[in-house]
């Protein structure tokens, strides 16, 4: 297994990652250059909600359009009580309103403006209703989210990631990112690249292009979900063709 002693990073191992941000995942190529909604657990539902399957859009468009909509109408400066979702579970068509937009989620079963109230419903039954909620999050909450129809893992892991909240999979595409950057420094030890030194080579490549972190990381795990989805779907295909 490939690790550092130090948490200092080589310099061809930054020029690797760097190189493979700018390849795949650059500022000018990717929208998902946000630093989530740490502290904003109503905001970081939506965002994980809306932005399924649809492009993310710009700074006044799509998924922060909705959200820039739904904080006029709360008029509050941190938004973060899901039980203000969850109290529009008798009209979720009030919501529709609300963000102006009719989207439906993944499956067409209802709006996800309807799916965003029932989620902050069954959050809040499972104990999850402000953003420090989820730092001690469970499989059985968890559960609970993802048996939602339309929702499922992603939208899971995305709310958590806007949170701050690293989950096993998220962490994972960040490794699976750095380990494809340092392939042809370490080639066979790059797959089995110490996860605790992924942290201290992103942090370096976003002092060295003069952004947050957290913005960084959203960007790679937008990217890396999109790499997996496609290879998925490509393995399915090859398994129907050959079924």
């Amino acid at each position: 297994m490939y690790s550092s002693v130090t948490d200092n990073c080589a310099s061809d191992e930054l020029v690797a990652v760097l190189l493979h941000i700018e390849s795949v995942v650059s500022q000018s190529r990717s929208p998902h250059w946000t630093p989530g909604w740490h502290g904003e657990s109503e905001v970081a539902l939506l965002d994980a909600i809306f932005s399924a399957r649809a492009p993310y859009g710009g700074p006044s468009s799509g998924v922060r359009a909705v959200i820039d909509r739904w904080r006029s109408h709360r008029g509050d400066n941190r938004l973060d009580d899901l039980t203000t979702l969850a109290e529009l579970t008798s009209d979720p068509d009030a919501l529709v309103e609300i963000l102006s937009n009719r989207q439906f989620v993944p499956g067409n079963s209802r709006t996800k403006a309807a799916a965003a109230v029932v989620a902050a419903q069954t959050l809040i039954s499972v104990g999850l209703r402000c953003s420090s909620d989820f730092e001690q999050h469970t499989r059985e909450q968890f559960d609970a989210f993802r048996a939602i129809p339309g929702l499922g893992e992603t939208t899971w892991d995305c709310m958590l990631l806007h949170l701050g909240v690293r989950t096993d999979k998220a962490t994972e595409h960040l490794r699976s990112f750095v380990a494809d950057a340092l392939e042809p420094l370490h080639q066979d030890l790059a797959t089995d690249i110490a996860t605790d030194h992924v942290p201290a080579l992103l942090e370096a490549a976003a002092d060295a292009l003069g952004t947050d972190l957290a913005s960084l990381e959203h960007a790679i795990w937008r990217y890396q979900h999109k790499v997996r989805r496609a290879k998925r779907r490509h393995s399915e295909a090859a398994l129907r063709s050959v079924g």
